[in-house]
């Protein structure tokens, strides 16, 4: 299957936007993939519901989203009210079909973050996110945002088998620098292939990730979330990281070209990252995560399959 990040950079597509953490650059920077809904302009409404997330279908979902003012600043709550309406096909007006309350989830690094809730959704289609929230200042807050809903996930389904996919591990290599891209890398997150962790009985968290080379600056801090979330379940389940790209120790300069990923991004039919995955003791994925997410939102899940 031709994937979409062959045609545009990894981590850029199907409509993914990343509000980047000011500890990048020091101004908040919006970037956004060919099908996002652009950020209000100066003439437009006062707010704006960015989702990033970019694989959703049929069934319960996490849906991430960002919420940034006319001049592309990103707002900042502890919640934001959420109404999804489904919009049908012509002129018909929405109808709301799900709600729910997203929580705002720092990131690792600087003020910056996004919210994150989770919805039902029963059609197929186009959908509409009412957000209502308060500003840091008591402003009232209302912004909307678009989304697409599929039949099926592109990734792994929950409840579905995890792809028993042979990944690098550490006894395979004099240098872990030759199968991750961290600076620092955690050899526990590296001693077992993903086949070999999903014929154990135990649950499995996996990472796919590339530290050095990720578009959203994320998926550094979410290798190390996983090995912090890693120390305090020790023994009661197995934590790896899948890099990206093939030769992280090779790559020179910016990112490397799509086709230089590893087998295991095509067998998961992963179209952005980073993405983490908790797989129960079947094997079966039980919950998973778009793009950066907590420890605690992996540890209540993880407590979930033990």
């Amino acid at each position: 299957m031709l994937k979409l990040f062959r045609q545009l950079p990894f981590g850029m597509l199907g409509g993914l936007l990343l509000l980047l953490a000011a500890a990048c650059s020091g101004t908040p920077t919006v970037t956004l993939g060919p099908t996002a809904t652009p950020p209000p302009g100066l003439n437009g409404p006062e707010y704006g519901a960015i989702v990033i997330t970019t694989d959703l279908a049929l069934g319960s979902n996490r849906v991430v989203f960002g919420i940034v003012d006319r001049n592309g600043m990103p707002v900042r709550s502890q919640q934001a009210k959420v109404r999804a309406l489904y919009l049908p096909p012509g002129d018909a007006p929405g109808v709301e079909r799900a709600s729910g309350v997203a929580e705002f989830k720092k990131w690792p690094a600087g003020p910056q973050g996004v919210f994150s809730t989770v919805l039902e959704f029963d059609m197929t289609g186009f959908w509409q996110l009412d957000v209502t929230t308060t500003g840091p200042d008591g402003t009232p807050v209302m912004a909307q945002g678009a989304l697409q809903v599929k039949e099926q996930s592109d990734t792994p389904s929950l409840g579905s088998p995890a792809p028993q996919s042979v990944t690098p591990t550490g006894d395979e290599v004099d240098d872990l620098a030759t199968i991750t891209s961290s600076t620092q890398p955690d050899p526990d997150l590296y001693k077992l292939s993903v086949h070999q962790a999903l014929a154990s009985g135990k649950p499995l968290v996996v990472v796919f990730a590339t530290p050095a080379f990720c578009a959203s600056a994320t998926c550094g801090p979410q290798v190390e979330v996983l090995s912090s979330v890693k120390e305090k379940f020790a023994g009661k389940a197995n934590f790896i990281h899948v890099e990206v790209f093939k030769d992280p120790n090779l790559i020179q300069g910016g990112r490397p070209p799509a086709d230089g990923t590893v087998p295991a991004v095509d067998e998961w039919n992963l179209p952005t990252e980073p993405w983490t995955f908790v797989v129960d003791k079947e094997g079966r994925i039980s919950a998973k995560f778009e793009q950066f997410t907590t420890g605690e939102e992996i540890e209540k899940a993880l407590n979930e399959v033990l």
